[in-house]
């Protein structure tokens, strides 16, 4: 295929794709002239992982390149090739330097953290990003004040390993490479953003089952049906159904403020 048909196929515009091969990403195609070349399906192949480092990873260009060229090296295994792009995603979180006050209290929490992960007979390197991700949001919460030891974080260790395991299964479905690299970025990228809304549905639902379970404010009469006056509850769950007792956030504040909270 010619360079316009690459483009339309992969949804990647020309100057992108030329950009592309100027900086080595993706591999030039067969002279058919002194100005054309012709590019065949791996070449869309590699569009499309180059596509999710760059974009979906928010890697740099010289990241991704670090991770093609681990992917094309035969000395390397393919848990190696997928473990380098995995490295490669954001954040990169680096300690306190050694005269920061705050190096004590990271070197405790990063020490705990590492005993947990042995506890848990986590198989992972020394030097994993996540480490220090973890590391430095349970020093944030210990600086405020908030509950931070190890007993809660293996909670949330221990939820979420089936759902890893269920991700890693998925990945492994891929028989070519650059397709496995290309969906472990994109699970793991894309997804996260799912655990978090899903963790903050949970947060809404649990509130409210805790307050219905027990006793509310002065003279409050427990909602019943879930959520407040836009809610559902399981009974009216699919059938559009609302409550009629308190208002719902959303509603608070438009009510309030006169603004709904996506322009708050």
């Amino acid at each position: 295929m010619r360079l316009s048909e690459l483009s339309a196929r992969s949804g990647v515009s020309v100057a992108t794709v030329k950009y592309y091969l100027r900086e080595g990403l993706l591999a030039p195609g067969t002279p058919v002239t002194a100005r054309q070349s012709d590019y065949g399906e791996e070449h869309l192949r590699r569009l499309r992982l180059v596509r999710a480092l760059l974009t979906v990873g928010g890697m740099t260009v010289q990241q991704a390149r670090d991770v093609l060229a681990v992917a094309e090296d035969p000395a390397f295994g393919r848990h190696q090739q997928l473990g380098i792009a995995m490295y490669m995603l954001g954040p990169r979180i680096e300690p306190p330097e050694d005269t920061d006050p705050a190096r004590e209290l990271w070197d405790e929490v990063h020490g705990e953290v590492r005993a947990l992960l042995a506890e848990l007979d986590w198989r992972v390197y020394d030097e994993a990003p996540a480490i220090a991700a973890l590391t430095r949001a349970v020093v944030s919460i210990r600086s405020l004040g908030y509950r931070g030891g190890m007993d809660l974080i293996r909670r949330y260790a221990l939820a979420m390993r089936p759902i890893a395991e269920e991700e890693t299964s998925v990945v492994d479905e891929y028989r070519t490479l650059e397709e496995a690299i290309e969906a472990a970025v994109a699970y793991t990228t894309l997804y996260e953003p799912v655990i978090l809304a899903l963790r903050r549905l949970a947060h809404e639902d649990a509130t409210v089952r805790l307050r219905m379970a027990g006793p509310g404010d002065p003279g409050e009469e427990p909602s019943r049906g879930g959520v407040g006056r836009g809610g559902v509850g399981r009974e009216e769950a699919g059938r559009g159904e609302t409550d009629q007792g308190e208002p719902s956030p959303a509603e608070a504040v438009q009510d309030t403020t006169g603004r709904s909270i996506s322009s708050s």
